[in-house]
């Protein structure tokens, strides 16, 4: 099993809603369609937020400020035919509603990654598609609450 180190970025826009971007994975008997968190596999040599950091940027072309990590979740799934033992580090930025735009680096990223959606805790929290992570309204909850927090 594949020992697998992620940092993945809850990005907020003004009116507290997160970006997701849609997934669609080949599969022996079908298509995996997912939505995930923008994020990806920390590199030799980077810390968590530095993978956050640059995550964004290849896959949405935005600069951003990441805090946290705010939380961390480990998992094992199949990925590329190989079982990972996985662990994801959760950070949180805010953007302006309009500045992402889905790019991908790999040619492989951009045959898989469809499209992205900004999405509210409401909608996530009643949703009947598969959303990665599975506890991610509440999360959100979470970082609203404390920002909020925060604030005053």
């Amino acid at each position: 099993m594949r020992k697998r180190r992620t940092a993945r970025v809850m990005l907020f826009d003004e009116a507290g809603d997160v970006l997701l971007i849609r997934f669609v994975v080949p599969r022996d008997g079908g298509e995996f369609v997912f939505w995930a968190l923008p994020g990806g596999e920390i590199e030799g040599g980077e810390t968590e937020p530095e993978a956050a950091v640059r995550e964004v940027k290849e896959e949405l072309g935005l600069e951003v400020r990441v805090e946290g990590p705010v939380y961390c979740d480990r998992n094992q799934f199949l990925h590329q035919g190989e079982m990972q033992d996985n662990t994801d580090f959760l950070f949180w930025a805010k953007c302006r509603r309009e500045e992402p735009q889905l790019m991908g680096v790999t040619a492989d990223e951009r045959e898989i990654m469809r499209e992205i959606r900004w999405w509210s805790e409401e909608e996530i929290a009643s949703s009947r598609e598969t959303i990665f992570p599975e506890n991610l309204a509440e999360r959100m909850r979470e970082q609203i609450r404390r920002s909020e927090l925060n604030k005053g």
